[in-house]
This record gives structure tokens, C-alpha cells and sequence, in this order.
């Protein structure tokens, strides 16, 4: 199950972009800004590391 609070500040967050931001990009950014110890996991799936051989 999501945190509320973080799933909340995550609409916010789209709200005040218009919409341009995803969703999970959102979460991340809200779960940071509200546990900054799980920085490690803000970039997860961003990378160009985790795009696989085929996908370059």
C-alpha cells in the first residue's frame, strides 16, 4: 500500500506542473522531499543503465 501523504503531496506536485509530470516521477519526488534516506531510489528505472542492449 502507497503512503497517503506522499501519494497527496505527489498530486500536488502534478497539479503545480500542469500535468506534465508523471505520476511515479511525482511519488518519487514527494517520498524523497518526505524521507530523504531513500534517495537511492528516486532514480530507479530513470537510468540509462537499466535500458536494455536491444532498447540502445
Amino acid at each position: 500500500m502507497l503512503d497517503p501523504a506522499t501519494s497527496l503531496l505527489a498530486l500536488r506536485l502534478r497539479a503545480q506542473e500542469g500535468g506534465r509530470m508523471s505520476h511515479d516521477a511525482a511519488w518519487r519526488l514527494a517520498r524523497v522531499a518526505r524521507h530523504p534516506d531513500e534517495m537511492v531510489y528516486r532514480h530507479h528505472g530513470h537510468l540509462v543503465e537499466d535500458i536494455p542492449n536491444e532498447a540502445q
